[in-house]
């Protein structure tokens, strides 16, 4: 089934060439970089792809006739013994030096390669002033894993601030509180005021 909310939203995108960039944290932000990346196609956009690891790999095959570059980001950790949050929270520094790495390092790939529209999928610093930037995801409150009501809704709007720094976000769910499958990750806490829903996102649809 054709997602018309991706289409249309997809429309509305004032540029030619497109960036994609997916993070390298499991499989799940390429998998669904797949459906909107045939849907650019499809709107007749030339799409180039950035990304490291798995989810490179897997966008080579799924596009062989893609330009694809090696964008990589700090590699993630995750803990088998105790909390994933404090695993996390270690690992901090590594991943501010990444974010302020990766949008310095955009800003080239956007010269090199004459970029119109950047769509960073859970990439933090992948926003460009001289460029429309749009951040991909699901989740606008992140959880901490612990019943800390005030590291959520800390962790809520330093997401949002990051948010903030794009033209566009587009949260790949329905806006229906009622029928959406995000829930509270998407639907809990105020949206930033650039959000909007798309719909789903499935490589099978």
């Amino acid at each position: 089934m054709a997602n018309s909310l991706l289409e249309d939203t997809i429309a509305t995108i004032d540029g030619n060439r497109v960036l994609v960039a997916p993070l390298n944290w499991g499989i799940g932000h390429a998998t669904r970089c797949v459906p909107m990346i045939k849907a650019l196609l499809e709107a007749d956009k030339d799409v180039i792809i950035a990304a490291d690891g798995y989810p490179l790999q897997l966008l080579k095959r799924q596009f062989p006739q893609l330009l694809a570059i090696e964008f990589s980001w700090a590699k993630v950790h995750y803990s088998k013994s105790s909390s994933q949050f404090m695993s996390m929270l270690y690992q901090t520094p590594k991943f501010i030096y990444s974010i302020i790495k990766e949008h310095f390092a955009l800003k080239k790939i956007v010269e090199q390669y004459n970029i119109d529209v950047v769509i960073s999928d859970n990439r933090f610093g992948l926003w460009c002033k001289k460029r429309l930037s749009i951040y991909i995801t699901h989740q606008i409150s992140v959880k901490t894993g612990t019943k800390n009501t005030f590291l959520d809704k800390l962790l809520y709007r330093i997401h949002k601030v990051i948010i903030e720094r794009y033209d566009e976000c587009w949260i790949p769910d329905f806006e229906d509180d009622s029928d959406n499958l995000s829930g509270d990750l998407s639907h809990k806490y105020p949206l930033p005021k650039n959000a909007k829903f798309i719909g789903i996102l499935s490589r099978f649809g």
